[in-house]
């Protein structure tokens, strides 16, 4: 996803002019396009339904996001202005990596200049804890049907929707025909009824590098939760967090240990590389160096763009004997408290999230499905899934949507809790004692959560 880190479900906001000195504006909620306030306009709180109507003055409304660069939402804005040209959106691109720490800054000293932000899911909960997302339940009474489930899940919050769902996400299994037929491996299939097992694709990931492969198995996102949960998952780990509130953590259990003992032997094994970073994983495939590759349908318009790389997609696989668990999730609009222009912001997330099927009907192309489930056939009809390579993707992703996605760990102390995952993924990669790595993260984060209960 020229795309957003943590699911990296959207397209990142990587190509933002001036960067540095973009987000320090960002950070000192100094910003163009301040704008009137309109005479229909009014803080963030309650609104109505029928109180949506088009202010009669001009009113800019400011929105940080991560999920998209400014270029990639542009032709969104150009069509929303058109419809509603009394309401300006000022769009602020800020890279994924600096996101959550402009977002503090500016939500914690309730930042009036900040009307709405891009909220990756599973941080909802951490984020209405904190009272910066507005109630918008009253504003939309009914998204049951409109939006698919899990994305309205992960919107709602102490049973109110607190967010608007437009994007989600799912995973496939990337392999190198060329490498597999040279080691005589017989391809997998795209359906899920004959999901590969990891234990498989590791023994064949080890019979492609006998036969010439440089790397038998590498993860797209390989410290991170999103793509890496479905491993303890699947053997019954749970998601690592139980307890009251999700405030416990449960990283100590026999599908953890068990899951990330097979992660930490493909490095000590030399399955896979260490020392890769996240954003040159893909590089790795793309180049012809890699047997199987378990990443976004996101990919594949960069993997077809390779005219020598003859590749093809698998469902994404489970543990023998465990369960089908496949990652999920991606990106609403949040509306901040603090904003004194609620209606134009509500506007603009039910044009984003709602009419006509939602933003994805303007994009060119679409790295994820959107959340709207009425907007998913721009997304199935994407110039990448007639590649004869990527044979199977659109009925597979549809399936994992359907039937196997999973939302990460829901619990207000989500961004401690994922911050400290990454970086204990990052030491059984480097070879730590798993028991170990554990049982420290589960001691940092119990440290961490204690303000919480």
């Amino acid at each position: 996803m020229k795309l957003p880190v943590l699911p990296r479900p959207a397209r990142a906001a990587t190509k933002l002019a001036g960067g540095a000195i973009a987000v320090a504006l960002l950070v000192t909620g100094c910003g163009s396009g301040s704008g009137s306030s309109g005479g229909s306009q009014q803080p963030a709180g309650l609104t109505s339904a029928d109180a949506l109507k088009d202010p009669t003055e001009p009113v800019t409304i400011n929105y940080a996001g991560a999920a998209y660069s400014a270029d990639d939402i542009k032709p969104v804005l150009e069509a929303f202005h058109k419809e509603h040209p009394n309401i300006t959106v000022n769009y602020q691109a800020v890279p994924f990596d600096q996101f959550n720490s402009v977002l503090s800054t500016r939500l914690s000293r309730k930042d009036t200049t900040l009307d709405l932000y891009d909220v990756d899911m599973p941080r909802t909960d951490a984020y209405q804890a904190r009272g910066w997302l507005t109630d918008l339940s009253k504003a939309f009474p009914d998204l049951a049907g409109k939006v698919d489930k899990t994305s309205l899940d992960a919107a709602t919050s102490d049973g109110k929707l607190v967010a608007m769902p437009f994007q989600t996400s799912s995973q496939l299994l990337y392999y190198n025909k060329s490498l597999l037929k040279k080691a005589g491996i017989p391809f997998p299939s795209a359906k899920p009824a004959d999901r590969p097992t990891w234990e498989a694709v590791t023994a064949d990931a080890k019979k492609a590098q006998q036969a010439g492969a440089k790397y038998g198995l590498v993860f797209d996102q390989v410290n991170r939760y999103y793509q890496l949960q479905p491993l303890a998952e699947s053997l019954g780990g749970g998601s690592g967090a139980g307890g009251d509130k999700n405030l416990t953590p449960e990283l100590e259990t026999a599908g953890w240990e068990k899951s990330m003992d097979w992660y930490s032997s493909l490095f000590k094994d030399k399955i896979s590389p260490r020392g890769v970073p996240v954003a040159q994983t893909p590089d790795l495939f793309a180049s012809g160096q890699v047997a199987f590759f378990p990443g976004g349908p996101w990919w594949g318009p960069k993997f077809a763009a390779e005219s020598k790389l003859d590749f093809g997609v698998a469902a994404y696989p489970s543990f023998k004997g465990g369960k089908a668990v496949t990652p999920t999730g991606g990106w609403s609009l949040g509306l901040n408290p603090a904003s004194k222009k609620a209606v134009a912001s509500e506007i603009f997330m039910k044009f984003m999230g709602l009419d006509n099927g939602g933003f994805a009907q303007y994009m060119p192309s679409l790295a994820v499905p959107p959340s709207n489930t009425a907007g998913t056939a721009s997304f199935y009809d994407e110039k990448i899934f007639k590649d004869p390579r990527m044979a199977g993707a659109v009925e597979l992703t549809k399936y994992e949507l359907a039937h196997t996605a999973t939302l990460r760990a829901r619990t207000t102390g989500y961004v401690e809790f994922e911050d400290t995952l990454s970086k204990t993924y990052e030491d059984i990669s480097n070879g730590a004692s798993v028991k170990s790595a554990l049982s420290s993260a589960t001691s940092t984060i119990n440290q961490a959560w204690a303000k919480y209960r």
